[in-house]
């Protein structure tokens, strides 16, 4: 690690190997295109996006931002970001303790300015767009604070190829959609069957033109994406300008979003924080299958060893901590600083990053580092939270530990409930891994809460902890549910939280 000097600005430049074995992500809700499931039908029954849902979008994304510090050790911010987005400026645009907060996080690198072909924090001209408030905020910060930036490479050579290699495989995504499968698209985007095989016929259409772009020697990036499939003819990508007329917009343009959100995360090696109520990274499809043949270094699992670790999880310590967990809405920058330095917080992260980094099923069920701990952790995390927001007017409510097992296309979600009862629910269809010889299996962790009389349940945050192979998945996918089905009941509904995720492809 070496200091940089650019302008009047000092830093600490980083690259990716100084942030192993660290918790490290890269928050989606910044981007400025990112909106949820909810307001993308909002704006497509509206027919567009008005200011309404711009509010709800820019208090939806603070929320999601403000978790990723809650939740990772370290959270890597696009440098114009930094300037642009007003969910971040608003913290150093005024003086005060959100001010004094934001540069204390970037000198202890709790946030690090994300550099692609940039030098430096800072812009050499003003950009081509208007952002006085934002930049001249950031200008004064980054002058008088000691941060650390991180960028592929800093020799300019090297990061100008590793950065082509970045935008290559994006391109290179869409061309994949021809061996996307339908059960998949049925089960992250809630699809019935037909609107699933409608739905890849577009993706198709998108991933031929993209060959043909890319055969033309034409780079593909998201603006043109966004042009051809999401705005349409005459529409305007900066003002979000989007087409209900296109055929599966939403899922198009979620699907874009979702890659560009992972594509430089993946070049880096750190975490995605996918935003609630988006698609995860499973919508991505990659390798859902693996061949025999394939060298594969992830180790396998089976039914068996599923059901024993899920029989010997016990919640009963965390059981009190789920009954009236507290909302986090009112927390300010300010606060969740504070309770970063907080032995709770320190604690939360420890136990996370222990499984995370030496991932195993012995090490998930184990009672004193595992995913009990986690989540008793994470709760008494949440607790001192409030107790230093020093506001009880917020929401309470009933907690509960998902455990979520992908296995291929299918999605089997293990809840673990206050009471101490044990409810499931199934995601796709077992039918659809009959004849698969292999599937890929992972395993995520999600904490949330329950809604609507206990019927159904939104997951706040996830995490995964474990990429495995299942050989003869269709087998052994029913027993873990023949097994589940003797143990509770059924539960219907379902929604994505926050997906902290780190797949490669």
């Amino acid at each position: 690690m070496s200091v940089a000097h650019v302008g009047n600005v000092s830093f600490k430049r980083l690259m990716s190997g100084d942030l192993r074995q660290t918790i490290t992500a890269v928050p989606q809700s910044l981007d400025n295109q990112w909106f949820d499931r909810e307001l993308l039908d909002r704006a497509r029954r509206e027919g567009g996006v008005g200011r309404a849902i711009l509010r709800e979008q820019a208090r939806r994304s603070r929320r999601e931002y403000l978790r990723a510090l809650l939740n990772a050790e370290k959270v890597l911010i696009n440098r114009a970001f930094l300037y642009n987005n007003p969910q971040v400026y608003q913290d150093f645009a005024k003086r005060g303790r959100d001010h004094d907060a934001f540069r204390q996080m970037l000198e202890r690198e709790a946030i690090i300015p994300l550099l692609l072909t940039e030098d430096g924090p800072l812009p050499a001209e003003n950009p081509d767009f208007q952002v006085t408030e934002g930049l001249a905020a950031w200008r004064e910060v980054a002058e008088n604070t000691m941060m650390s930036c991180l960028r592929m490479s800093w020799d300019d050579t090297e990061n100008a190829a590793l950065t082509k290699a970045v935008y290559k495989a994006f391109g290179a995504f869409f061309t994949g959609f021809v061996q996307f499968e339908v059960p998949a698209l049925q089960r992250d985007f809630d699809l019935a069957e037909d609107e699933a095989v409608s739905a890849l016929a577009r993706l198709k259409e998108v991933g031929r033109w993209v060959y043909d772009e890319l055969d033309a020697g034409r780079p593909v990036v998201r603006q043109g994406l966004y042009e051809r499939f999401v705005v349409g003819e005459g529409g305007d990508v900066a003002a979000r300008q989007y087409d209900p007329g296109q055929p599966h917009m939403a899922i198009v343009k979620q699907l874009i979003d979702l890659k560009y959100a992972t594509n430089l995360a993946d070049a880096i090696d750190v975490f995605t924080l996918t935003p609630s109520d988006s698609p995860r990274r499973t919508a991505l499809q990659e390798a859902l299958q693996f061949r025999r043949r394939q060298a594969d270094p992830a180790g396998e699992t089976d039914a068996e060893e599923l059901i024993t670790l899920l029989r010997n999880l016990a919640f009963e310590n965390v059981q009190a901590l789920l009954e009236a967990v507290p909302t986090l809405d009112r927390l300010s920058l300010a606060d969740i600083w504070q309770v970063r330095n907080e032995e709770e917080w320190r604690t939360y992260n420890a136990a996370l990053a222990g499984v995370i980094n030496a991932p195993s099923i012995e090490a998930l069920a184990d009672p004193v580092t595992g995913i009990v701990e986690i989540s008793r952790a994470y709760l008494t995390m949440l607790n001192k939270a409030e107790q230093i927001r020093d506001d009880r007017s917020g929401e309470r409510f009933g907690g509960l530990t998902e455990i979520a097992i992908d296995i291929g296309s299918l999605t089997v979600n293990v809840l673990y409930l206050p009471d101490n009862s044990i409810d499931h629910e199934i995601i796709g269809e077992v039918a659809h891994l009959a004849g698969k010889r292999a599937a890929r299996v992972t395993l995520r962790l999600g904490l949330g809460r329950l809604l609507a009389n206990r019927s159904r349940h939104r997951i706040e945050t996830t995490a995964q902890l474990l990429d495995l192979r299942m050989d003869d998945p269709y087998r052994e996918a029913k027993k873990l549910i023949e097994y589940l089905t003797t143990r509770g009941s059924a539960r219907g509904g379902n929604d994505d939280g926050t997906d902290l995720s780190n797949e490669g492809q």
